[in-house]
């Protein structure tokens, strides 16, 4: 059986009253919800790995399609075609950076 152990840490000020604030809300005391935060932490860094893992798998997808979809139009008869999808898409990107949906 597992039992737990006890673990102090001095904090600045500030952290002590950002964690009394969030176990008030939570209705749990400063320990339980401390706890709970680690080991949430601890348990999470397994999801972390497997997202990064996922993230890099799809960024290497889109690669290839970007670069497939870029060599169809290179090769395709209109040969103004590539350049309009390239200055349509830019367009694309900066409006959604400015935030504007059209």
């Amino acid at each position: 059986m597992n039992k737990n152990k006890s673990v102090q840490a001095y904090l600045p000020s500030h952290i002590v009253a950002w964690i009394d604030g969030e176990a008030r809300r939570a209705k749990v005391t400063c320990n339980h919800w401390v706890a709970t935060f680690l080991t949430d932490l601890f348990q999470g860094q397994e999801v972390r790995e497997e997202a990064r893992a996922q993230t890099l798998h799809i960024r290497r997808q889109q690669a290839f399609a970007m670069r497939s979809l870029d060599g169809l139009l290179e090769a395709h008869s209109d040969p103004t075609l590539r350049k309009r999808a390239n200055e349509a898409f830019r367009n694309r990107v900066e409006r959604e950076h400015l935030g504007i949906n059209k």
